[in-house]
């Protein structure tokens, strides 16, 4: 017994002397000390339980705060009372095990000991995974911090799932869990998938710390939802440990990003270099004299890209647009490229057979030209670490795969206050078919737009598919005579509800639409790998993910006016484009009103391209909601 006391007391003087190397607190944390000046709110109790020894972190009171170090081992000498009880208990818990529970407090999703220390601390010393306690749960008495709202999150997905152990670090992480599941965080979860879960998470967990894991800015549940992420199609309790830890070491940067503040995590690339935009000769001889003796690429040796589409190109136009631009790329540099493309890929099945032939034939880069088809991409990035992977999406923080966009609001803006010049009624629709990323900072530009030429201008706002009557009756229906679309119908026969129509004598008539260059866009990313300043984009000492974000200056966004558009409205419209292409103007600059209040007063510069990125607002002169989520819960194999 004297010598496990020794032993113990010995890790508590290393802990405290560490601790304040660290300039840290070198004895227990004391709850009372650390609610005293903080607001609080109900007590409840929550029976007993079997909790996590790790999560146990301080003591309720000061009375023997002094005696244990901060990682709860002893610090006083054998000679005293408190060594022998200590001793007695150590000796009591190897021979027999020591039943009685301990009595602590819960508070922000950690135990403070009200009853038991130096039993939590003998099984500290003993490495026991868990300890049985009766809990008290004390409540915050506000929920506006990230703290407190993560705990808010923990609290309801412990009243259907009782696991302490699942924490994370990002809000929204335990509804992404419990979908995982085929659960919710409403109703009680049978407790065989309790069960299920936690042997789950005990051998991730395991399997976690066997690779380093505990050397990352993030808990083990976070780096479980980022593996689940890329490998949701084999169950984890059927996979192996060792196959497990081969995987978290190939996601290894995945896991690092996770890790970072969300403003740390993505780098937005909103303009080519200046090697990028240069403009060679357009003949082919041209180009291949203007990248003779700057690339590794040539007729005999070309840069090989594939691209993989979601849906046939012949029904779907997003996807045929985007094979238009892999044709440019064939034309527009010769034999120094060469493309092949892969078609209704939607199936995860079908998509690895094409990435597994792409590679198969030499490609060294590969477009998934869909933000569906990420999910995916980022599991064969990791299979495939040679080839550079990119994926039509934006502000997703992959350092696997790379992502583009366009600044799409950009064009909004400008047919905003198209919409507004010919409007007789001040209201005007806006109907968005899909939410995804960037699409509420595409309908405040359309409406800050239209503000500019029409102060009074309503923005009324509906979502979903077009009505089997098409835009013109949806127009009827909302009392409005100028309406926009989608940014691109579903399929080439189907023209209709995309860009801006007007309703004359009850039929639309086109007014103007947005424009996706992306022949010009993948023409910009190419020039890159060609000219090989690829690799200077992000910085390998700076875990980052890189998502090119280009717009109008760079020739990837536009708009097209319909025939017989007034020449005076053309001229107002093309002065605001000038201004975009230039950088003096930027919708999101100066005064911005959303429907909850004031986001900006008047005066101050553009939003942050991070915040337009992941805009949640709608503005004040919009008329219609935030949809939530209507996705369906996938059920990944955990």
């Amino acid at each position: 017994m004297e010598e496990a006391y020794r032993q113990a007391r010995k890790r508590g003087e290393q802990g405290r002397r560490r601790a304040i190397s660290q300039s840290e607190h070198p004895y227990l944390t004391d709850l009372d000390s650390l609610v005293a000046q903080l607001p609080l709110g109900q007590r409840e109790s929550v029976g007993l339980r079997d909790i996590p020894l790790d999560m146990v972190v301080g003591t309720v009171t000061k009375g023997r705060q002094s005696a244990f170090s901060c990682n709860f081992m002893p610090l006083l000498p054998f000679s005293t009372e408190f060594a022998r009880k200590w001793s007695n208990l150590y000796d009591i818990q190897v021979t027999e095990g020591y039943r009685d529970p301990i009595i602590v407090t819960e508070f922000m999703h950690r135990f403070y000991v009200q009853e038991g220390n130096k039993r939590v601390s003998v099984l500290k010393f003993l490495d026991a995974p868990t300890v049985s306690a009766k809990v008290t749960r004390l409540y915050p008495g506000t929920w506006d911090s990230v703290e407190s709202r993560l705990y808010g999150e923990f609290c309801a997905f412990w009243r259907v799932c009782p696991l302490y152990e699942i924490e994370f670090s990002r809000e929204g992480s335990y509804e992404t869990l419990a979908k995982m599941l085929g659960q919710n965080l409403i109703e009680k979860w049978p407790q065989k998938k309790v069960d299920y879960l936690r042997h789950t998470f005990l051998l991730f967990k395991r399997a976690y710390l066997r690779a380093g894991g505990d050397h990352l800015d993030i808990t083990t549940a976070d780096a479980m939802l980022v593996y689940l992420n890329v490998y949701n199609q084999d169950r984890l309790l059927d996979t192996p440990t060792d196959i497990v830890v081969n995987r978290l070491c190939k996601i290894w940067r995945e896991l690092v990003i996770a890790g970072k503040n969300d403003e740390d995590k993505v780098d937005l690339v909103e303009a080519p270099s200046v090697d990028e935009e240069e403009t060679p000769a357009k003949s082919t001889s041209g180009v291949l004299n203007f990248f003779m003796g700057k690339t590794v690429y040539s007729a005999a040796n070309p840069l090989r890209i594939a691209f993989i589409h979601e849906f046939p190109c012949a029904t779907s136009s997003w996807d045929s647009l985007h094979d238009q631009g892999r044709q440019y790329l064939d034309e527009h540099f010769g034999g120094i490229v060469r493309t092949e493309a892969f078609e209704d890929c939607h199936d995860p099945d079908v998509f690895y057979a094409a990435v597994e032939t792409a590679v198969k034939h030499g490609a060294n880069v590969i477009f998934s030209t869909s933000h569906r088809l990420m999910e995916y991409t980022l599991r064969a990035a990791v299979e495939y670490p040679r080839v550079r992977f990119l994926n039509c999406s934006i502000g997703l923080p992959h350092q696997s795969v790379r992502s583009y966009f366009g600044k799409m609001y950009e064009a909004k803006f400008l047919l905003g206050a198209l919409a507004a010049s010919m409007a007789d009624n001040h209201r005007i629709g806006y109907h968005a078919s899909v939410f995804a990323s960037g699409a509420l900072s595409e309908i405040n530009a359309f409406a800050i737009g239209a503000s500019l030429l029409d102060p009074r201008a309503q923005i009324i706002l509906t979502w979903g598919d077009v009505p089997a009557g098409g835009l013109a009756e949806a127009m009827c229906r909302e009392g409005v005579s100028v309406m926009t679309g989608a940014d691109m119908s579903k399929s080439l026969e189907d023209p209709t509800a995309y860009g801006l129509h007007r309703l004359i004598d009850g039929k639309v008539a086109g007014i103007a639409m947005p424009v996706w260059n992306w022949g010009r866009y993948y023409e910009l990313i190419v020039r890159s790998l060609l000219h090989g300043t690829w690799d200077e984009t992000s910085d390998d000492s700076r875990v980052r993910a890189v998502n090119y974000w280009y717009g109008m200056s760079s020739g990837v966004i536009d708009i097209r006016y319909a025939p017989g558009l007034p020449y005076q409205t053309r001229k107002l419209v093309q002065l605001l484009r000038n201004g975009i292409v230039e950088g003096s103007i930027n919708p999101f600059g100066g005064e911005l009103h959303s429907q909850d209040g004031v986001v900006q007063i008047e005066g101050f510069p553009p939003l942050p391209s991070t915040q337009i990125v992941e805009m949640d607002w709608l503005a004040d002169n919009v008329v219609g909601t935030i949809p939530q989520p209507n996705d369906e819960p996938k059920v990944h194999a955990l």
